[in-house]
């Protein structure tokens, strides 16, 4: 199945000209502080509102730069800043690299979205396709509000605006492929060009492309974002409960509706929760207590730890609580149907902000070989800022006794020169050690480690 390979960047915030970061099915986002990790992941989930394919039935002219859990303000805050005689940069670029298989070897591989200015937010001003061997689509605004649409050698204004110029490129392939003929003259130039790439000249080169409904649009896959600093526990919780929430409000709500609705739902995640706990010596079991019988009754998550009695979860350590909404997300996503209480079911993108919080090594560990698991057999993807190193060894760890491909990792390290911050790209080999790493990667550490030596002193 296609993936995103690379994430792209082009003079956001701190990250002068452009810098491309790989994706892979396990991508760990290292660095210090304030070097730009949460703009990276809030990239991506801009990137993934703009050309998923559930945008396909949304008519949202622009992403929402601070959809919770990201926050990253007006086109000024987005945008890198740059003083001295080149002038201020108007306008950034973000774009997703896709790793194609020999099937879809004509469908786009770069799609670059240009950003500029409009009221104070950031504006999509122009989507290029980016084909191999140099061919590419490119839709842009014109002055006029229109759309320009271009090809190599050859560029139109077409007769509607630019805001639904992506479901316009739908209607122009689905024509394509259904011999719908009933394109306008100014489209005809795009629909001779990709019928030349497709290669559709008969109905049976047709049908081989007619589950190419998502051409435009490469994210396949639902996107969870979960923040950092997720909500406090609560010692009775009101059954009136948020929707999806970033910092795991929902997560209660969630369980008890499971529990009461769905006994068998709620036995098998009860069951992988305690199989976690267990693993991770946080917890030995872990139930929701229901005061009273209807399903508006207010209610309490009990945990039980080691062998101590079930306790309410605000008597015991803080990283049960902050682990929770991680842990139910992940695991309800394994489950095949779909429900009015369901978290979901198909494979998932998950953006996780310091997952460790809270946690001890162990704890940590554990949670990292979870992400493991679920990568390797349930499909899912994950996009990990962290700081730990109990996270990072246990997923070389992992590479090292073969439950991952080193194919399958990919860690990001945050530079911080003088004025910006580079993106440096590692790779891990079977044996878990790490390639490409830049001289100043761990030098901290080395330097704390050479001084409790008592080396250069």
């Amino acid at each position: 199945m296609d993936q995103p390979e690379e994430l792209i960047l082009k003079n956001v915030r701190c990250f002068q000209g452009e810098q491309r970061g790989k994706l892979r099915p396990i991508t760990l986002l290292i660095g210090e502080n304030s070097t730009g990790k949460s703009t990276f992941l809030g990239c991506l989930d801009v990137v993934h509102q703009m050309l998923s394919r559930y945008r396909r039935h949304s008519y949202s002219s622009s992403p929402n730069f601070n959809q919770d859990p990201f926050s990253m303000g007006s086109f000024r805050d987005i945008v890198r800043t740059r003083r001295g005689p080149s002038g201020r940069i108007d306008e950034f670029e973000l774009g997703i690299k896709i790793e194609r298989n020999e099937k879809s070897k004509n469908i786009p591989t770069e799609f670059i979205i240009n950003f500029g200015e409009r009221g104070s937010q950031p504006v999509p001003s122009s989507i290029m396709y980016k084909f191999q061997q140099h061919d590419f689509v490119k839709i842009s605004q014109s002055e006029s509000g229109l759309t320009n649409l271009s090809i190599p050698g050859k560029n139109v204004e077409m007769k509607f605006p630019f805001e639904i110029s992506q479901f316009q490129l739908d209607w122009l392939l689905e024509s394509i492929l259904f011999e719908k003929k009933s394109f306008s003259e100014e489209a005809e130039m795009v629909v001779e060009y990709l019928e030349s790439l497709l290669n559709v000249s008969d109905e049976k080169s047709r049908k081989r492309h007619l589950g190419m409904f998502d051409f435009w649009h490469p994210f396949r896959s639902d996107l969870v974002s979960i923040a950092p600093l997720r909500a406090k526990p609560r010692r009775t919780y009101d059954p009136i409960g948020p929707d999806d929430s970033p910092e795991g409000d929902d997560i209660p709500m969630f369980m008890m509706k499971m529990h009461h609705l769905q006994s068998s739902r709620w036995q098998a995640l009860h069951d992988d929760l305690v199989e976690f706990g267990a693993e991770s010596g946080l917890f030995s079991d872990i139930k929701v207590k229901r005061h009273g019988k209807q399903i508006s009754d207010p209610f309490q998550l009990q945990v039980k730890v080691q062998s101590g009695p079930h306790v309410n979860m605000m008597d015991v350590g803080y990283g049960i609580s902050q682990s929770l909404p991680i842990l139910v997300k992940l695991l309800a996503s394994q489950e095949q149907k779909r429900s009015d209480v369901s978290i979901g079911s198909s494979p998932r993108t998950f953006l996780l902000q310091q997952p460790e919080v809270h946690l001890h090594p162990r704890g940590q560990a554990e949670l990292a070989s979870l992400f493991v698991k679920f990568a390797k057999k349930k499909r899912n993807r994950f996009v990990i800022e962290t700081h730990s190193d109990f996270v990072i060894d246990r997923v070389r760890i992992s590479v090292r006794q073969k439950k991952l491909k080193p194919e399958d990792v990919s860690i990001i390290y945050f530079e911080p020169t003088k004025n910006s911050v580079n993106l440096h790209n590692i790779s891990v080999d079977e044996n878990g050690n790490l390639h490409g790493a830049p001289p100043g990667y761990r030098s901290f550490f080395l330097r704390e480690t050479d001084q409790l030596l008592g080396f250069g002193e």
